[in-house]
């Protein structure tokens, strides 16, 4: 639909409705938003051709408006509103189509994770059963290295929370050395199921959740060595988390330059959402639990922690990598978004100022007053 077209759509469909006595503000806005959605939607929605679209469609109502002595504040604005509404429908469709096709990909990613869970037992499996073939010392050997390898697939298995909440649950039956037991277990669990994937902070924040709680609930059921067990979990977290971050630099060669980029903003929010996420654990614990985990955090928001620290100097290793890798298309990518936030920083202040003024012209609510106010803005502009 050319621009002519748009215009003549919108002629014919306000006419119509001023005919049969139904141009009221909603009518108004819906056959201009109709009418530039379809247009944008028959050009492809590129951004080039939604400027000229929506000028003609606003010049039009807006004419026809005043030529009909319809040119009321509402009847304006709803021209307006439903041109710039029309403009987002394409785009709107199109990020309602991915997220579909992310839901769809997110459903079939964990199905493909169960079958590799299942995949790997049953290798196992294989691994046990060629064992009962040899004497009793390499079967041993290889059980115990099966054991091994479960424990650095725990994540893999589905297993991460239940393992460390029976090895944080052994470990206060036993009594001995809590703490420093289960700030051990809690590191090697969180690195492990850190180091089976990349590195993403939705992964990271999921991974913390099960295996802070998972130590907490071992303790709170125990109804032993609550304060121990928890402070240990925290303390071991996040070393897992330190340590997982040391052996990002090595692998950074190994990621498309897209993943380069996400990886270092996921870096930069790893500590806050430990924090966070601990701080909602800490609602739902029992009263000992939640008084250990509430200090805990409190206690690192007053110091800089080594998670702190590791994180910023992961992040740093890893934007190294990126302006290694020559990321041309990046740099101008950061540099547009640079542009664009200054551009959007000094387009709110302006809207800001232009709120104030607007609001004051139209308290009175006469609209007289608030077309000075914006008159005036430009003025001293």
């Amino acid at each position: 639909m050319s621009e002519n077209q748009i215009k003549n759509r919108i002629v014919k469909e306000l006419k119509t409705a001023q005919e049969s006595g139904k141009a009221t503000s909603e009518s108004i806005y819906e056959i201009v938003k109709n009418a530039v959605a379809e247009t944008v939607s028959e050009n492809k929605g590129g951004k080039e051709e939604i400027r000229p679209i929506v000028r003609a469609a606003i010049a039009t109502v807006v004419q026809e408006l005043k030529a009909a002595k319809a040119d009321g504040i509402e009847n304006v604005k709803s021209g307006l509103q439903g041109a710039v509404d029309g403009a987002r429908v394409h785009k709107e469709k199109t990020i309602n189509d991915i997220r579909k096709e992310m839901h769809e990909l997110d459903v079939k990613l964990t199905a493909e994770k169960d079958e590799l869970g299942q995949a790997a037992r049953k290798a196992l499996q294989g691994i046990k059963e060629a064992g009962e073939a040899f004497s009793e010392d390499i079967r041993i050997q290889i059980e115990s290295i099966s054991t091994e390898i479960k424990l650095k697939s725990t994540e893999m298995f589905g297993l991460t929370r239940q393992t460390v909440k029976e090895a944080v649950g052994k470990a206060i039956a036993s009594g001995d050395n809590v703490k420093q037991t289960v700030m051990q277990v809690t590191k090697n669990a969180t690195k492990n199921a850190l180091e089976e994937g990349r590195f993403r902070a939705n992964r990271a924040k999921e991974i913390v959740g099960k295996i802070l709680s998972a130590a907490v609930e071992a303790a709170e059921e125990s109804g032993e060595e609550i304060e121990e067990t928890v402070r240990g979990a925290f303390e071991g977290v996040q070393k897992g988390i330190v340590s997982s971050l040391e052996s990002i630099e090595e692998k950074t060669m190994e990621f498309l330059q897209d993943d380069l980029v996400r990886t270092k903003d996921d870096l930069e929010t790893i500590e806050a959402l430990f924090r966070e996420t601990t701080l909602k654990l800490a609602k739902r614990s029992g009263e000992t639990a939640r008084a250990v985990l509430t200090d805990l955090v409190a206690r690192a928001d007053e110091t800089t922690s080594t998670l702190g620290e590791k994180s910023h100097h992961a992040a740093e290793k890893v934007a190294e990598k990126v302006k290694e890798a020559g990321m041309h298309a990046v740099k101008m990518g950061m540099e547009t978004a640079d542009k664009l936030s200054q551009s959007m920083a000094e387009e709110a202040k302006e809207l800001g100022k232009k709120s104030v003024d607007v609001a004051k012209g139209a308290i009175s609510g006469m609209w007289k007053g608030a077309k000075e106010a914006i008159k005036k803005g430009k003025d001293n502009q």
